[in-house]
């Protein structure tokens, strides 16, 4: 087998894989010849939903939720095509504020919103990262049917019309990215989150690809329904990063057009479970930190038997992420488990990231790949380290043994992994 490159940061790393090796990609779907035009086509055919300008007749302000850094999309092209359409119904630049969906995530800095925005979005409009732990910004106008409090950003809620973009790729919790998860996590508080984020309405298993049955999923649109969303814009991608489509208008009805062209994408059936599993997270900006790059371990638990090695590799640019505290004072894998099911969600350490990589080691070892994270941390946190892939495998090798059945994944964030019969996907 020739050397498989694994996306790694901004750069690749190669991994010299043993003849045998599976490599589990999704299909490569062609991109969209102009995907300024495909944006522009479906804010103004959308989908349940009349066109965006003429939503937008007599509104005076409106909000643009983008996704932050951690969440690759074109925010920049489907941001300036929304302005036009604001623009066609009487909107100027001053009457639009872009909120960006941080959820419990960090800030963006001016240097990141600039590389999302571009500098002249970024001039022309206001700009605002939530902040779920700052009263002075929420509002509360709600509760859903589980019981979830839907306190969220007041940008939401005080404009005339609210729209919201982003990525629809599969999401071990959401089941799919995109749509209504950009008010639910998005720019909810952390007193929203502690409820959302905790069972049972988090599956305590990885749910990449279901929405039906998915409490998270349903919660989170009953919260955007409550809020009042207006319109979305949503992306595909396939795994080079290029526009395979784009949907746009109903909250729901757009969001489900959308998630049926992505997991044409994005499904890998393999048919038997794997002794070994080589995962990479995709790159930047899904490797940024330990906390997205967990991500890639997820899909690795679908496809993977009992005791079978996991192998990391993630840059982590950014470090670990607040996750790594829980790990770090815990005794064993369990403590953390039993403290999640006891506690649920605290945004301060995000317990639930702790806690799936907890239930992943409870089952896995797991040897991380980065030159940004030292051995020492990674050990007391029950993970082990290797300096490269190839020693990764080496070492998982050593566990499960030379005669292993090996998974090699190199975009395992966004794949939907079943243990269902390999079969031959059907052409365009």
């Amino acid at each position: 087998m020739p050397l498989l490159q694994l996306p790694y940061g901004r750069s690749i790393l190669p991994l010299d894989a043993p003849d045998g090796a599976v490599v589990l990609e999704p299909r490569a779907l062609p991109a969209l010849a102009d995907p300024s035009a495909a944006v522009r086509a479906a804010l103004t055919d959308p989908i349940a939903s009349a066109p965006l300008r003429d939503l937008a007749r007599g509104a005076r302000t409106a909000t643009i939720v983008v996704n932050d850094i951690t969440r690759p999309c074109p925010s920049r092209l489907l941001v300036e095509a929304l302005l036009e359409e604001l623009a066609a119904a009487g909107l100027s630049d001053r009457d639009v504020t872009l909120l960006v969906a941080t959820g419990n995530h960090r800030p963006n800095t001016p240097a990141e919103l600039e590389a999302m925005l571009g500098a002249d979005l970024c001039r022309r409009l206001r700009v605002v990262n939530h902040d779920g732990r700052d009263p002075a910004v929420l509002v509360t106008v709600g509760v859903t049917p589980r019981g979830v409090p839907v306190e969220v950003n007041r940008l939401v809620v005080e404009p005339d019309l609210t729209i919201l973009t982003g990525n629809i790729s599969p999401h071990q919790t959401a089941g799919f990215s995109g749509g209504r998860k950009s008010i639910m996590p998005g720019v909810a508080s952390e007193r929203s989150l502690r409820t959302h984020h905790s069972a049972p309405i988090r599956s305590l298993l990885p749910v990449m690809g279901q929405i039906d049955a998915n409490a998270f999923h349903e919660e989170a649109v009953a919260a955007a329904r409550i809020v009042g969303v207006d319109f979305i814009v949503n992306s595909v991608k396939n795994s080079r990063g290029e526009l395979v489509a784009v949907v746009a208008g109903d909250l729901e009805a757009a969001h489900a057009a959308g998630v049926a062209r992505c997991e044409a994408a994005w499904r890998v059936n393999v048919g038997q479970p794997f002794d070994v599993a080589v995962v990479s997270a995709g790159g930047y900006p899904k490797d940024i930190d330990l906390h997205q790059a967990q991500k890639a371990v997820a899909s690795a638990e679908l496809v993977t038997r009992p005791g079978a090695p996991i192998v990391l590799v993630a840059k982590c640019s950014d470090g670990m992420g607040r996750f790594a505290a829980a790990l770090l004072r815990a005794d064993s894998p369990q403590v953390v488990i039993d403290e999640f099911l006891t506690e649920g969600f605290r945004g301060d350490e995000h317990t639930s990231k702790a806690y799936m990589f907890a239930r992943a080691l409870r089952e896995h070892p797991i040897v991380v790949v980065s030159d940004r994270l030292e051995r020492e941390t990674l050990q007391r946190m029950f993970l082990d380290w290797a300096p490269t892939p190839d020693a990764g495998l080496t070492r998982a090798l050593a566990i499960a043994g030379p005669a292993s059945r090996i998974a090699v994944a190199p975009h395992a964030v966004d794949c939907i992994f079943s243990l269902a019969p390999v079969t031959q996907p059907a052409d365009d």
